[in-house]
C-alpha cells in the first residue's frame, strides 16, 4: 500500500501535468487516504502536507493541497493548531494574497477552522 507522503506527491505530480484527464484525481486521493486515517494520524500528516503547500507555485495545485489540510484538520477532530501552520501562517497568507478570490477563500477556510479571526 502506498504511504500518504508518496500518495500526495503523486497527486500534485499528476494536477501539475497538463492536460489533467481525470477532474477527480485529487478528491478520490483525499478520500482513498484521509478517509481511512485515524484523528492523530491526519493532525501528523498536517505539516508534512504544509511544506508541500508552502513549495507549489501552481494556483490551482495550491487549492488542492488546502483542501487537503483543510480534510486533514476535520479529520482530525481537534482545533489544536498544527505547528508548521503557526510557523508559516504569515507566509501562507503572503503566497495566497497574490492568487484570486478562490484561493482565498479556501485559506479562510482554513483559517476558520483553527479559529485565527
Amino acid at each position: 500500500m502506498m504511504l500518504y507522503r508518496d500518495a500526495l506527491i503523486e497527486a500534485i505530480d499528476y494536477w501539475n501535468s497538463d492536460p489533467i484527464e481525470d477532474e477527480w484525481f485529487f478528491e478520490k486521493f483525499r478520500d482513498d487516504f484521509i478517509g481511512n486515517m485515524s484523528p492523530s494520524e491526519a493532525f501528523s500528516s498536517i505539516n508534512e502536507t504544509i511544506s508541500f503547500l508552502l513549495k507549489e507555485e501552481d494556483e490551482s495545485t495550491a487549492c488542492e493541497i488546502l483542501q487537503t489540510i483543510i480534510n486533514l484538520a476535520e479529520k482530525s477532530q481537534t482545533t489544536e493548531v498544527p505547528s508548521a501552520l503557526i510557523e508559516n501562517k504569515n507566509l501562507i497568507e503572503s503566497q495566497f494574497d497574490a492568487r484570486g478570490e478562490y484561493s482565498k477563500s479556501k485559506l479562510g477556510e482554513l483559517f476558520r477552522y483553527y479559529r485565527f479571526f
